[in-house]
């Protein structure tokens, strides 16, 4: 085996890997994101409330139970869980995502090496070890790393049993897909890619086989059965985390407005390829054999599937904010850089005295033009290994961010009633096509531990605000920012309600 003859390197990339994903690890909730304080409230209230996995709940559902139509909550069930065992603290979140990504890491190992038989297993490992993207997820508290690992794995299990390989990875191909589109549902776009492989593998009929038609509603049915069910506190209570209340398909103006594709092409290389990668990869289309590897259609399929992916719900994965929506590309994206590089080296630094022998007469130009690709090759290689370290360094700082509100927390808690419900100012409610957006954020909501209702930007006034008095609200967190969207309403707010406490941009009001 691979792993056994260069362990020393398995190892390095390993603990590089766990490196980079761990910083950040111990951070509490605390930054701007809607995602983190809605998963982590939900924890919490199975943690608090005792409520059963078929019923999580959120802050902002005003004064009803909170139940949420949401992805299947094992991820926070599992939070909650560890809150029983070892006690509440919030960071518990990061440190479960952290040891699935980490759960992830080594099976993506296992995968390359049986993908590849050299040292290409290695070069893929570590460009999956030091993947943008997954320095982020790892340890974000959102069940992408929880998904990711049951998705990684299916993939593993199901090239495995389509290999022919025991009957035992195609039962464990169905219990990590269905698990992995129950925790999320967009990892539903693994279906083309199997879909691809079977019927270049195997051909067309085979998809007729009975084991795959009931390998198929295996792996689906428990994600119908729970969307199904759970959709019905959307419709009861209007709660969602953006599934019904949000607006991601494509339409035709894909075709004429140049943001989607922009905004599609901007998240893939900044977030998977880092650029340099995809550079890399089109030098050896352009200078090797590459087409013609059987790896390198497994890849260009399991991309493939994710894009159609991101171009079917580009509303959504287009968006700047949606960067880990990509998390999809990055095992295919690291077999393709690690093939890619591999390919050119391996064609590209032959002997010189087998060069002198083969060549005699035009010796200078070939060595000018394989020390050119060479040389292109080492650049782009240290500019993707740069690009991870910035990566690490600035972008993954910004994402954890603290909030400047969070240390409002404390004394804007105090100013409010234990059992009062709040009303706080929300994203925007509709897009500039007129499509839905979820406009409900929650860290307020998470932060002072309360229940409410907010208010879309469109719907900022006055008047609108007023009207949740019938609600039985009588306290209106407000974000300064938000609020002069709409021009002269800070004012106006100002001099009509009483103005309670002020900090960092966060206004409370009494209504």
């Amino acid at each position: 085996m691979l792993i056994k003859k260069n362990k020393t390197f398995w190892i390095i990339i390993f603990i590089a890997g766990c490196l980079v994903r761990s910083t950040h690890l111990l951070q509490p909730i605390n930054t701007n994101s809607w995602r983190e304080a809605d998963v982590s409230a939900i924890a919490r209230n199975f943690y608090v409330n005792g409520t059963d996995i078929f019923h999580p709940q959120i802050g902002y559902g005003g004064n009803g139970p909170g139940y949420v139509e949401s992805e299947f909550q094992l991820y926070t069930y599992l939070i909650a869980t560890c809150h029983k065992i070892f006690g509440y603290w919030e960071q518990t979140g990061r440190i479960v995502s952290f040891v699935f990504s980490i759960l992830t890491m080594l099976v993506f190992f296992k995968l390359s090496n049986y993908l590849f038989v050299g040292k290409e297993a290695l070069l893929s490992s570590a460009f999956f070890a030091l993947s943008p993207l997954l320095m982020v997820i790892s340890v974000s508290v959102q069940p992408e790393a929880f998904m990711f690992f049951f998705y990684t794995a299916g993939a593993y299990t199901f090239i495995k049993w389509l290999d022919g390989e025991s009957g035992k990875f195609y039962w464990l191909t169905i219990l990590c897909i269905s698990i992995a589109i129950l925790c999320k549902v967009t990892a539903a776009n693994i279906g083309i890619f199997f879909l691809a492989l079977i019927i270049i593998k195997k051909g067309w009929r085979f998809l007729l086989k009975p084991k795959v038609f009931i390998m198929g509603l295996l792996i689906t049915l428990p994600s119908i059965l729970w969307y199904s069910y759970c959709h019905k506190f959307y419709v009861l209570y209007g709660n969602s985390l953006g599934i019904s209340n949000e607006y991601h398909w494509m339409g035709w103006d894909f075709f004429t407005n140049h943001y989607f594709i922009a905004g599609l092409i901007k998240n893939e290389l900044s977030n998977v390829w880092t650029v340099a990668g995809a550079l890399i990869a089109l030098l050896a289309i352009a200078f090797t054999d590459l087409r013609k590897d059987k790896i390198f259609l497994f890849a260009i399929l399991w991309y493939a599937a994710a894009c159609f992916f991101y171009i079917i719900t580009c509303r959504t994965t287009a968006q700047q904010w949606a960067w880990y929506y990509h998390i999809f590309s990055v095992p295919a994206v690291s077999v393709l850089m690690a093939l890619s590089a591999f390919k050119l080296f391996t064609r590209y630094i032959p002997s010189i005295s087998s060069l002198l022998k083969n060549s005699p007469n035009n010796v200078h130009e070939l060595l000018f033009k394989k020390n050119i690709i060479i040389f292109t090759l080492l650049l782009l290689i240290s500019f993707t290994l740069l690009s991870d370290f910035r990566y690490l360094t600035r972008t993954k700082s910004k994402v954890f961010q603290v909030s400047k509100f969070y240390s409002c927390r404390i004394p804007l808690e105090a100013c409010i009633p234990k059992d009062s419900l709040i009303l706080t100012t929300g994203g925007r409610g509709l897009s500039d096509e007129g499509h839905l957006f979820a406009f409900d954020i929650g860290y307020f909501y998470y932060w002072l531990n309360k229940k409410g209702y907010s208010i879309s930007i469109e719907k900022l006034s006055l008047k609108n605000i007023k009207s949740y008095k019938r609600e039985g609200v009588r306290y209106f967190v407000a974000e300064e920012q938000k609020l002069k969207l709409v021009p002269h309403l800070e004012e106006e707010l100002k001099n009509k309600l009483k103005v309670l406490f002020e900090c960092n941009g966060c206004i409370l009001f009494k209504i």
